[in-house]
């Protein structure tokens, strides 16, 4: 599992409370604060979110950018489950501890063991957690267009450290609903991935199952190391 994807998962899984870290650094903008205090609110309401996701990813190494489409559930307060639909078939899970990323077309899976990192990634997750950490990193703007159904926040590294790993992050957040609907994610190679969120559906029953992939017994299982 190469270190910039689970970065890439890591920062999807910030997103949700992201505007949060925003109140640390920006507090007495009136207009942030109230955005900020209502994103707060729906996240500790919050127990499952499901969406269908448009994922854009610009690379070097590409010559247009590559398209994908499917649907992502989320459960509190540790399980994420990603379904890729289009142009081809991926399925990744972060479940007890364990990020497996399975390849169905081509009966292959990859699994590397993200305990130590899982608070890290999910803590965010919840309205409480992580307010300071973020602001410690970042430095925030954030835009209100009249013209625009979302508030925009964007994040820029405070360091060249942590710029290598996460150049730029951008935020919109829905006015009426105060649910993310895109987030942009630019990696310290200028590598760029874009997503765009609807049908979002929140405190929808979610069962167990869903959190449980069952690998045919065909499938080559790899065991992977973060460096």
């Amino acid at each position: 599992m190469a270190p910039t994807r689970l970065l890439a998962l890591a920062a999807l899984c910030l997103a949700a409370a992201l505007p949060a870290a925003a109140q640390s650094s920006l507090a007495g903008t009136g207009e942030l604060e109230t955005v900020v205090k209502k994103v707060m609110q729906l996240q500790k309401k919050t127990s499952t979110l499901e969406a269908e996701f448009r994922q854009e990813k610009e690379m070097a190494l590409l010559a247009k950018p590559e398209v994908s489409t499917g649907n992502f559930v989320y459960s509190k307060p540790n399980q994420v489950l990603w379904n890729y639909d289009s142009p081809k078939r991926v399925t990744v899970l972060i479940s007890g501890g364990t990020l497996t990323t399975y390849y169905p077309d081509l009966n292959k899976a990859e699994q590397v063991e993200v305990k130590r990192y899982q608070d890290r990634i999910f803590k965010y997750m919840g309205a409480s957690n992580g307010i300071d950490e973020l602001s410690r990193f970042f430095d925030f703007t954030f835009t209100n267009n009249a013209a625009n159904p979302a508030y925009v926040l964007d994040l820029t590294p405070k360091s060249k450290l942590v710029a290598k790993r996460a150049r730029h992050i951008r935020i919109w957040i829905d006015k009426a609903s105060y649910l993310t609907s895109k987030f942009e994610y630019v990696e310290g190679d200028g590598d760029t991935t874009r997503y765009e969120f609807s049908n979002i559906k929140i405190n929808q029953p979610v069962s167990a199952g869903r959190f449980a992939l069952n690998l045919p017994p065909t499938v080559r299982l790899e065991q992977m190391k973060i460096n």
